[in-house]
């Protein structure tokens, strides 16, 4: 797996989210929620390295993802 600065991970997803606000409300939605729990993971330090695809796995299993 691929290791990426959190920060990174959040803008990317946080952008995703502003292209598809007027597309798809709940793709952008698991955009700006997984941003969030990317924060909430790291526990704020969004220097840190993580494994995004991981992540986005564990998420997808979480009540704030809406298929």
């Amino acid at each position: 797996m691929n290791k990426e600065k959190a920060e990174m991970i959040v803008i990317s997803h946080l952008s995703d989210a502003q292209e598809m606000a007027g597309i798809s409300s709940s793709s952008s939605n698991n955009h700006i929620n997984f941003a969030k729990y990317v924060i909430l993971k790291c526990k704020g330090d969004l220097n840190q390295e993580i494994e995004p695809d991981i992540l986005w796995e564990e998420f997808t299993k979480t009540k704030f993802f809406k298929a």
